[in-house]
């Protein structure tokens, strides 16, 4: 393209100079003028934007979808230094460390992780008959526990990260789902935005490296100047923490202190407690009182450490009985707490704030008449060893229905 004159257009800017800085913004601001009506939170448009500046389509502003956490998730990954997986070498090169260092100076190349082209991920690739991008997640899990993964390639690498967050806890802070093609494409996004694990996907077949990492990118820039808002509210969801419950006063305190905390969040549009105790609160009045906040969801987490008869039994069949009175809300039964990387740290915690306490001699223990049981309520029943080996054997229940 020439200008009236003949010379070539690059003259224009010899004359009228212009920095590379200068370009994006007058880029940026041409976006925020031309882009069509949408509902994307201050800071979601910041990203949304950037995506739209790298491929220069507004139609990708539909397409884009995040979980309500997602931002301030990975905003506190990169301030800590989160490692960063990625499922090609073209979005390892491509991730600005500069960009990195400014939010987090201890950043280096080494915290960028991709295994695609490992000499271990290949043979094992070549021996199973499987792409070694599935190989390559597996290799990863320490940087995937707690950091960004970001897939901009391959759709069986991101598969395979959501087999180990629904198998084996991983928990990565962020996960941009942005594999572009045509083969499990499509189903490896589905799912990993249905895993309740923060995310930025584009939905569909579209996708790439240069998306994924223009997120990052994006992210940076949030994490750098601060966040515009705080994350937008999931209005339609409810959450309820289920816990076992005890005659004992503010023996639930610390589920309720969790409580507190997402409210203050303000993530979910209902954040409910209840307990399975005969002195409540149930779970008849946790639904009813996300029910009156409008909610259209609601996941139950039990609030249990262990899989016992509660968990496989009681609540699935407490839940189904309660979810008849609301036909129009999805109720979701949500994982218990269970095992997780992060239980380690806290019980090495616990053990080394406990090995100055006194000795278990000098320990006054309450008088039982102190905490009297509520109709209907049994007392804890022990169970001699050898009578509790044999239940074993037979595979008999030994919980009993009662309030610890």
């Amino acid at each position: 393209m020439t200008e009236n004159n003949g010379k070539p257009f690059i003259y224009s800017l010899y004359e009228k100079p212009m920095k590379p800085e200068e370009i994006e913004q007058r880029s940026f601001e041409a976006i925020d003028r031309e882009a069509p009506p949408n509902n994307f939170s201050p800071d979601e448009w910041v990203v949304v934007r950037r995506m739209i500046h790298t491929t220069a389509s507004f139609d990708l502003a539909d397409l884009v979808r995040f979980s309500p956490d997602a931002i301030a998730s990975a905003i506190e990954a990169l301030r800590r230094g989160a490692k960063i997986y990625a499922d090609s070498n073209m979005i390892r090169s491509g991730i600005s460390q500069e960009r990195l260092k400014a939010v987090f100076p201890g950043y280096s190349g080494n915290d960028i992780i991709c295994k695609v082209a490992d000499r271990q991920v290949a043979a094992e690739a070549k021996k199973a008959g499987l792409p070694r991008s599935l190989f390559a997640v597996r290799g990863a899990k320490e940087a995937l526990h707690g950091g960004i993964a970001v897939f901009g390639n391959a759709p069986v690498a991101l598969l395979e990260l959501n087999r180990m967050i629904v198998e084996e806890g991983i928990r990565p802070a962020l996960v941009i789902a942005m594999p572009v093609g045509f083969v499990h494409v499509e189903e490896c996004k589905q799912e990993v935005m249905a895993l309740g694990v923060p995310y930025i996907a584009v939905n569909g077949r579209r996708g790439g490296s240069t998306l994924a990492v223009s997120v990052i990118h994006s992210l940076c820039a949030l994490a750098q100047n601060g966040l515009v808002a705080k994350p937008a509210p999931a209005t339609k969801r409810g959450v309820i923490l289920l816990g076992h419950g005890s005659r004992v006063p503010d023996a639930g305190k610390g589920m309720e202190t969790v409580a507190d905390r997402l409210r203050e969040e303000g993530t979910y549009a209902a954040v409910e407690t209840c307990y399975m105790s005969r002195l409540g609160p149930h779970m008849p009045e946790a639904m009813a009182a996300c029910a009156a906040k409008g909610v259209e969801q609601v996941v139950v987490v039990p609030y249990f450490l262990h899989s016992g008869l509660h968990q496989k039994l009681d609540i699935p069949a407490m839940i189904k009985e309660e979810s008849k009175k609301y036909p129009s809300i999805k109720i979701v039964y949500g994982r218990h707490l269970g095992f997780d990387e992060k239980m380690l740290d806290i019980v090495k915690l616990r053990i080394s704030q406990s090995w100055e306490l006194d000795d278990i001699r000098q320990l006054a223990i309450d008088p039982r008449e102190k905490y009297p049981l509520p109709p209907g309520q049994m007392e804890f029943v022990p169970v001699s060893p050898e009578e509790a080996a044999e239940r074993r054997k037979k595979g008999c229940c030994h919980e009993h229905h009662h309030d610890h």
